[in-house]
């Protein structure tokens, strides 16, 4: 998923976003209203920050708060090396000499089941599960048909018109007969775990992808391994999949997290901020990946019940814990009406921020806590 969130951290403003927008940041010792206890503990620590481009098809900023420079530096190569990993291990577009990874079980559709490492198991059972328990609204199984329409928007992002991709499909979008044929394909069922031996089995013409799931997966994996190596205080922002740990260092309570503004046109980047601390916040918009056609905006996010691009809301943002479950959370909840985001965050505790398709911004009630117009 493509997503944006930007956070204002400790009184200076750090642009973290999705795609090929390049975070930035100021020194985090701008508060001239710090208390003296909270001035010793800035002075002790220092922010150190990593930022690359290859993982996740998305921009991943770290920031580590430190007195150790060794330490942080360390930890941040270290946690580059697990997106790296990571992102090869639930790639459903590449294949890796000598790893099994979930293009590895797309291959296999239909031929035999695979076994898997015992991280990328827990990847897809947890995703099974949670479409089971919580939500049908994020479903891994929607292969077939985000592959389809990942071709029309490559075709009109690469600059193409109409005409030009009438004449190169034979129509300008997929077709509801093409749609439904492939409908069969992404019934979440057909997906055989067994535990036991982790193996993983598709019927044939499945597809996974992960998309919806393994960018928070990942950067909650990264987060607590970080926090099991001694890091106590960082951001990790995978593309607007933002994982806090632990507290600001300047005494502060909570880290402020800007909300884009899903109206590209707007001069106003942010439209709200929330106060977070030791959590994640992670936002589903239609603003990244998308293309626009007769008026109408065409975007990444596919809604299970028409498998068509969802348009009923701009952004939604959640708040949890856990930046996996959150991912899941944030397509889930694109996907819902306002009545069943409602029933989301009653079902699951998290607070759920959305802006609908006419730019009225709603929230639930464990929502206010957070938010800061």
């Amino acid at each position: 998923m493509k997503k944006t969130l930007m956070a204002l951290a400790l009184g200076s403003l750090l642009l973290l976003s999705g795609c090929e927008n390049k975070a930035t940041n100021k020194n985090i010792n701008e508060d001239k209203n710090s208390n003296i206890a909270s001035e010793e503990v800035t002075k002790k620590a220092e922010k150190y920050d990593l930022e690359f481009y290859d993982t996740f098809d998305t921009v991943v900023t770290i920031s580590i708060f430190s007195d150790d420079k060794d330490f942080a530096e360390e930890n941040l190569q270290y946690a580059k090396s697990r997106y790296e990993e990571l992102h090869k291990l639930f790639d459903n577009y590449k294949n890796y000499d000598g790893l099994v990874n979930v293009k590895t079980i797309n291959d296999e559709a239909g031929q035999k089941s695979v076994v898997v490492d015992e991280t990328l198991f827990r990847l897809i059972k947890d995703s099974v599960d949670d479409y089971k328990n919580i939500s049908h609204n994020t479903n891994i199984a929607l292969g077939p048909v985000t592959k389809l329409w990942n071709e029309y928007r490559d075709l009109y992002e690469s600059g193409k018109t109409k005409e030009e991709v009438i004449a190169i499909k034979g129509q300008a979008l997929p077709s509801d007969e093409e749609l439904e044929k492939l409908r069969p394909l992404t019934n979440i069922d057909n997906i055989k775990l067994d535990e036991n031996e982790k193996s993983v089995y598709l019927e044939e013409g499945m597809e996974l992808d992960l998309g919806a799931t393994a960018k928070g997966f990942a950067t909650e994996l990264v987060a607590k391994e970080l926090e099991e190596r001694g890091v106590k205080s960082a951001v990790i922002s995978a593309g607007g999949n933002v994982r806090i740990i632990g507290k600001p260092v300047d005494g502060r309570e909570n880290y402020r997290i800007g909300i884009q503004n899903p109206d590209i046109e707007s001069k106003d980047q942010v439209i709200a901020a929330v106060n977070v601390a030791n959590t994640s916040v992670v936002t589903s918009g239609d603003y990244q990946r998308y293309f626009d056609l007769d008026g109408v905006r065409y975007c990444h996010v596919i809604d299970p019940d028409t498998l068509k691009p969802a348009r009923e809301i701009k952004s939604c943002t959640v708040i949890k814990e856990d930046s996996g479950f959150c991912d899941f959370l944030s397509t889930a909840a694109f996907n819902s009406t306002d009545e069943e985001i409602e029933e989301l965050s009653e079902k699951t505790g998290a607070a759920i921020i959305w802006i609908d398709k006419d730019m009225n911004m709603k929230g639930t009630e464990n929502a206010n806590k957070f938010m800061e117009m």
